[in-house]
């Protein structure tokens, strides 16, 4: 590893510093007796060397107190204490890589000894000298990399390049992943040389495990003396670029050689190995298995009597020479992130040690790479090493040059951010769609709402806000914490009083299904304009039941509009020219990838959440026979997943098949790629920002496994999916008239959307439709999680989750032709077969957990399958050791007898004493008044009243947001019963508000999401 901010630049020839010269002679003279005279002599004949040659040479003694003093001054190694220990081989009279190599060999026999490993040091001649002495590998031993094709490497990734010089220099190889490399020698400004290591020189360990015998079975080994020898010594005022070193081995270096991803990449294999669960991160099969590898390399190395250290022995000697250090020298420049072991952490003492980097020297240095820049000789210089490097550095240099340009243009442009929080990902797209617009004058930061540094709000000259709003009134989960900085400053301060006060606009995405639509939007657009933020334009909002697209639309032009007026920038395209802020699709193109990953790993990418495979145990019907619902009791098995009563499970259904062959049928490729060949997307023109946002999450897949599993082909196709569509399809004229239509006539389209088409429906009705996969990428919509309310007790059931599930049936369009529809997730649940593979993870829902402590009583309120959550409430309190639970009632809607929930199971319950009353409103029942749950609260006030005031009981109510609605007013009216105002205002609860307020009131409520 070569940090670039510690390579010092190679130079072929350099003059020795005086300053540096004079400083080592110091050192080394307070080191050993020697008198005044002694010295002074010494240092005029090194002073008379310089003056007549440009060099001096250094006697052996001084070069070896050289070397160990560079060791003893390297930072960032722990294994210094040995630092007095070093046998020095002095090469700098040598004239040729036949003559360096054999030297190379004799230290290499020496270090090694049998196992018995010996510290030592090669040094070769000086810059200063006028000799051009280098050794291109960066150890004496070391792995070569081969690239046998394009991305696949057998061997070491890292040693790839000196590979290739190795096979064009004229070296056969045997391919294999433990090929030792040949040693590449340069002297002088001839080409490098390559030099076969004899195999009696090379002592490689087969590693196995004492307890696991299948890592015997992989076949790996390592070399047993680490000799580095890339790093120049800079002595003196001098430096040797040819200098070798060797210690040996602390075992977790030879971990992470094998099992670093930018390495070997060999853990996953290491932990299957020993039977390890890799299936998912928190079960730490990474931190499991390197350990237990970290045990099969030490226990391997002793058992061939081969010299190595373990991280913590290695770490309380490193400790005690700091000691040493500190009584000797006052002091130990010590790096703290290299010096730390990477196991052990805490463990270790070094991690509990505070380190002071500085540089002292003598000292050890990183250089560049010997061949970048190398000016090859005769036939070499017509190869393929001469053509590749000169071309790919003048390229690098002229993008670095049109970085640098671009970079410069942007920085004199205005500034503004943009910052966004959303749950579905649908925020994000928007704010990406604003960015677009306002970059073509603006010089414009994209952050989601949690990366952003809220402090920075009084810096920012311009910021735009794009968030949706979750559930009823809730803040998206990235955005919470930004809504929180600001309510703390909303209260600790008084609006800005600044000569520059920052401008801001919001934009909400909502719908007007929930009773506080938007709500997060507007709570943001209030608390900016109350710590004194400028509003530059009023709050938007876009209905997601109202043409969503076209009201964000409408606002990005209008934000942009004000956006140059505010900066006095005028727009190199007017308004009048209808800037898109959509038509970006020609810009994507689509390339064969190495390979697909699993459907989990992609979900994971794509919605950066820990996705668990769950299988199905079981799938029961719920209602009795004859009912009109259809409730289904959904069983999933699952390996760890941890959540409480009223947490959400997050499945992510499957596309149905056939409308995936439909699309994969209209479909068209490039270059001959099928819907079953594994692609990525690349940008061809334009401005990157997309590829970089929602894009870059798309894994590599074939279009058929991602319109499976990553995109909602059943979305409706928007007025400008339309618009961008007819961009890139092929179709007949007629077909492309009407959809032409459809996208800019509003009552066309109004008129085709009450069918609810999904994309597989716009291809069944435009049968010459043909549409490039590269559109299908980037313009579906990731498809989303379904949120399910777990129904089951964890402590009831282990190693299940449950799920209540309403399968959904409705009809869409008039009356003279209606047709049936079907949600998605539901009748997906409904259909799957035992053992059928669900990927699902756990939303946390704290608001709706049982209550602290769980003495208090609680009222359920809950219609249809809302009753999910309540049955993990009762199951929970059966299952609890703690018999000192509160008293719970269960307020329940259905329509019918027959449409009864967990019948049975409910009625153990309130048998037993679990639940202490339930009360049922049935809304379709024969001969029975039609009732709704708010209707039995009324029926019953006398006993709500008296659970909320006198018994503080908390309430519980989930359904859909009509039933929520009606809960509220009636407990409302409730609290309000002109007879118990006094009474209410003495015991503390006078309103609703004050309910909410002790936070003694949740609600999960949802709309249908088909």
């Amino acid at each position: 590893m070569q940090p670039k901010q510690e390579v010092c630049p190679f130079r072929a020839s350099c003059t020795v510093n005086m300053e540096e010269m004079e400083d080592f002679y110091r050192q080394y003279y307070a080191s050993c007796e020697a008198s005044d005279a002694e010295q002074k002599a010494r240092l005029q004949e090194v002073k008379s060397s310089i003056k007549k040659f440009g060099s001096y040479d250094m006697k052996p003694e001084e070069l070896e107190f050289a070397c160990k003093t560079a060791w003893r001054n390297a930072s960032r190694c722990i294994g210094r204490i040995q630092w007095s220990k070093l046998k020095l081989y002095d090469g700098r009279g040598l004239r040729s890589t036949q003559e360096m190599f054999d030297m190379i060999c004799k230290h290499m026999e020496y270090g090694t000894n049998g196992g018995n490993i010996r510290s030592a040091i090669s040094v070769f001649p000086s810059m200063q000298s006028g000799e051009i002495c280098r050794i291109w590998n960066t150890q004496f031993i070391s792995y070569a990399g081969f690239e046998v094709s394009p991305g696949v490497i057998v061997g070491d990734p890292t040693q790839v390049d000196l590979t290739k010089i190795c096979l064009q220099l004229g070296w056969k190889p045997k391919i294999s992943r433990f090929q030792v490399l040949p040693i590449v020698l340069q002297y002088g400004d001839n080409n490098p040389e390559f030099y076969e290591i004899p195999e009696s020189l090379v002592l490689e360990v087969p590693i196995s495990h004492p307890r696991y015998p299948k890592v015997k079975e992989l076949e790996l080994k390592w070399f047993a003396v680490p000799a580095v020898s890339f790093m120049s010594m800079d002595c003196g005022g001098q430096v040797h670029p040819a200098t070798s070193f060797n210690g040996w081995y602390m075992s977790t270096e030879i971990v992470r050689d094998l099992c670093d991803e930018s390495r070997y990449n060999l853990l996953p294999e290491i932990a299957e190995s020993m039977g390890l669960d890799t299936s998912k991160p928190a079960v730490f099969w990474k931190d499991l298995a390197a350990i237990e590898f970290n045990l099969a390399v030490v226990s391997s190395f002793q058992a061939m009597n081969v010299t190595i250290t373990d991280h913590h022995t290695a770490a309380e000697t490193f400790m005690h020479h700091m000691e040493s250090e500190q009584i000797l020298r006052g002091g130990c420049p010590a790096d703290w992130v290299w010096i730390n072991p990477p196991l052990g952490g805490s463990l270790t003492p070094v991690f509990h040690q505070e380190m002071i980097n500085y540089k002292l020297k003598p000292s050890y240095e990183y250089q560049p790479k010997p061949w970048v820049g190398f000016n090859w000789k005769g036939a070499m210089r017509k190869g393929n090493i001469r053509r590749e490097k000169l071309t790919l550095r003048s390229v690098a240099r002229a993008m670095v040059v049109c970085y640098k340009l671009m970079n410069t243009a942007r920085k004199q442009r205005k500034h503004c951010t943009i910052i966004y929080a959303t749950e579905t990902g649908k925020s994000e797209r928007f704010a990406l769609k604003l960015q677009r617009l306002l970059d073509q004058e603006f010089n414009v930061e994209l952050f989601c709402m949690d990366k952003y540094d809220a402090n920075r709000l009084w810096v920012e000259s311009l910021l735009f806000v794009v968030t949706s709003t979750f559930g009823n009134g809730e803040a998206p989960e990235n955005g919470k914490d930004f809504e929180k900085f600001l309510m703390d400053l909303a209260k600790r301060r008084n609006p800005s009083t600044r000569s520059v006060v920052p401008r801001y606009a919001v934009f909400g995405l909502g719908s007007s299904a929930y009773p506080d639509f938007c709500s997060f939007s507007k709570r943001i657009d209030s608390f900016l304009a109350k710590v004194g933020v400028k509003r530059l334009l009023e709050l938007g909002t876009g209905d997601e039941q109202k043409n969503q697209e076209q009201a964000f639309k409408d606002w990005s032009l209008k934000a942009y509009e004000k956006t140059c007026q505010h900066f006095n920038v005028k727009s190199k395209r007017p308004l009048s020219s209808g800037i898109s802020i959509d038509n970006d699709v020609c810009n994507y193109k689509l390339q064969p990838s190495g390979g697909e990953l699993p459907a989990e790993e992609g979900l994971k990418r794509i919605h950066k959440k820990d996705v668990a495979v769950c299988s199905a145990a079981s799938v029961t019907s719920l209602v009795s026979e004859g009912s009109s619902d259809n409730t289904i009791l959904v069983s999933l098995k699952h390996q760890g997943l941890t959540y409480s009563p009223g947490d959400h499970l997050a499945v992510f259904p499957t596309n149905s098949p056939d409308m995936v062959k439909r699309l994969c049928q209209s479909s068209f490729f490039d270059n001959g790629m099928t819907p079953s060949t594994p692609v990525s997307v690349k940008r061809e023109t334009g401005n990157s920002h997309a590829v970089e946002g929602l894009l870059s999450k798309l894994p590599a897949t074939s279009l058929s496994g991602a319109l499976t599993y990553y995109l909602d082909i059943e979305s409706r196709p928007k007025p400008s999916d339309l618009e961008n569509l007819l961009l890139v399809c092929q179709c007949d004229e007629k077909d492309k008239m009407k959809l032409l239509v459809m996208s800019m006539n509003s009552n066309e389209y109004n008129q085709w959307v009450e069918m609810c088409p999904t994309w597989a429906d716009l291809v069944t009705e435009f049968p010459s439709l043909r549409i490039p996969a590269s559109f299908l990428f980037t313009e579906l919509p990731f498809l989303q999680p379904r949120f399910y309310s777990i129904s089951n007790s964890p402590l009831l059931h282990s190693g299940h989750v449950h799920l209540t599930v309403s399968v959904l049936k409705y009809t869409v369009g008039p009356a003279s032709k209606q047709k049936e529809r079907f949600g998605l997730c539901s009748n997906w649940l409904k259909d799957i077969a035992v053992g059928g593979t669900v990927n699902a993870f756990v939303r946390r829902c704290a608001s709706f957990h049982l209550p602290d402590p769980v003495s208090q009583d609680i009222i359920m309120i809950g219609a249809g399958s809302g009753l999910a959550p309540f049955r993990s409430f009762w199951q929970h309190k059966m299952a609890a050791k703690n018999g000192n639970t509160g008293q719970m009632y269960l307020f329940q809607g259905t329509k019918n007898r027959l449409s009864l929930l967990h019948r049975k199971e409910l009625n153990d319950a309130v048998t037993k004493g679990t639940i202490e009353a339930r009360y049922t409103a049935f809304s379709r029942e024969k001969h029975i008044i039609k009732t709704y749950v708010q209707d039995k609260m009324l029926e019953h006030s006398d006993l709500v009243y008296d659970l909320l005031v006198k018994r503080k009981a908390h309430v519980y109510v989930c359904g859909d947001i009509k039933m929520a609605v009606g809960v509220t007013e009636a407990i409302k009216k409730i609290l309000a019963a002109i007879n118990r105002t006094s009474l209410a205002a003495v015991d503390g609860i006078d309103s609703f508000g004050q309910l909410t307020k002790e936070g003694r009131y949740h609600e999960d409520i949802y709309s249908v999401l088909v």
